[in-house]
């Protein structure tokens, strides 16, 4: 009896010890809780465009150039908002004047390869796409494009809570900027 005393206190002990060690075991093993992804937010470079967002009304004026004639009034409105994440502006746009009407979309995102702003513009008056790059000019935004072998600067000045400024020149080959067309913009 005595022996099968020792006998059982000795499985008992084995069992005990294995239980601990499988506990150890079992707590070293135990995965890391994985970490928590916090998504991507917009940075200083997109919260810097948000003056855009909003319902605008726009009044131009093409003026006289040789690819204007003797230039025109025009009238229009802007309504741009905040796109997925607040990772861009997506604006529609429309204009009229005695030249044309225009109707069209943009985008302006941040690249940050680039160091600049990436803007796509598409609309009636061309076809395709026009992809451009904008930056900071001090206290203008200046978005640059090329379109049908001419170059495109549109500066957006006098930024307010409730108003733009804007002109848009062109340049081709080596002949100085052109301002073609300047407006004001209001928000509603």
């Amino acid at each position: 009896m005595r022996k099968a005393g020792v006998m059982l206190w000795f499985v008992l002990l084995v069992a005990a010890a294995g239980i601990s060690l499988r506990a150890q075991q079992s707590s070293a093993e135990k995965p890391a809780s994985p970490p928590t992804m916090q998504a991507p937010q917009p940075g200083p470079e997109m919260q810097r465009l948000n003056f855009l967002v909003g319902d605008w009304t726009m009044d131009g004026e093409y003026l006289k150039s040789p690819m204007t004639g003797n230039g025109a009034k025009q009238t229009g409105w802007y309504k741009a908002h905040l796109g997925p994440g607040g990772f861009s502006v997506i604006a529609d746009f429309e204009a009229d004047s005695t030249l044309d009407n225009e109707i069209g979309h943009e985008v302006l995102t941040w690249d940050p390869k680039k160091d600049a702003y990436t803007t796509v513009t598409v609309g009636n008056g061309f076809p395709g796409a026009i992809i451009g790059s904008a930056k900071w000019e001090g206290d203008n935004l200046v978005i640059q494009t090329e379109f049908a072998k001419m170059h495109m600067r549109a500066v957006y000045s006098h930024v307010g809570e409730k108003t733009i400024q804007i002109e848009e020149s062109y340049q081709t080959g080596n002949a100085p900027p052109q301002l073609i067309w300047k407006a004001s913009a209001t928000k509603k």
